[in-house]
């Protein structure tokens, strides 16, 4: 089964956590990209809370080549208030997830992913979404119990 592990990474551990998915699981990774500048972590913080408020979907500035090859979907971002960011649910929204796998991991330095997985349940429309994983200190043996042995 093919695999595409998207994410959003404002400061870089995002990433980290997503080639840390990639070496496990294999895939293809996508950053997911917007327009807007969150600049220092307060400032992203006042800018995400507006954002949630407003429930406001963002530009996504980049498509997924053959996004419907993809059986697998592992979507990373940062927790935000407990919350995936609104640019995940903007990139959700651009794509038909019926009949996928979703894989949600977040980084977080307190919360877990509960909360955003129940975003991605109501927005990833005819997908599985699957429990969520906090990387943060997720050894090799998490992440596969995580994924179920997958591998692409």
């Amino acid at each position: 089964m093919k695999t595409l592990i998207a994410y959003y990474s404002r400061t870089g551990v995002t990433r980290k956590a997503a080639e840390k998915l990639q070496k496990a699981a294999g895939g293809n990774l996508f950053e997911i990209k917007g327009t807007k500048d969150y600049g220092n972590y307060f400032t992203a913080l006042g800018i995400a809370r507006k954002e949630f408020s407003e429930n406001e979907l963002l530009e996504v500035t980049e498509s997924v080549a053959a996004f419907d090859s993809y059986e697998r979907i592992l979507l990373g971002f940062p927790i935000w208030f407990s919350k995936c960011p609104q640019l995940i649910l903007s990139f959700v929204s651009q794509y038909d997830f019926g009949g996928k796998d979703v894989y949600p991991f977040c980084t977080s330095g307190m919360s877990g992913a509960d909360q955003a997985v129940e975003l991605l349940k109501a927005a990833c429309k005819g997908a599985t979404v699957h429990n969520g994983l906090r990387m943060n200190k997720a050894d090799e043996s998490t992440i596969q119990k995580w994924l179920g042995g997958i591998s692409s």
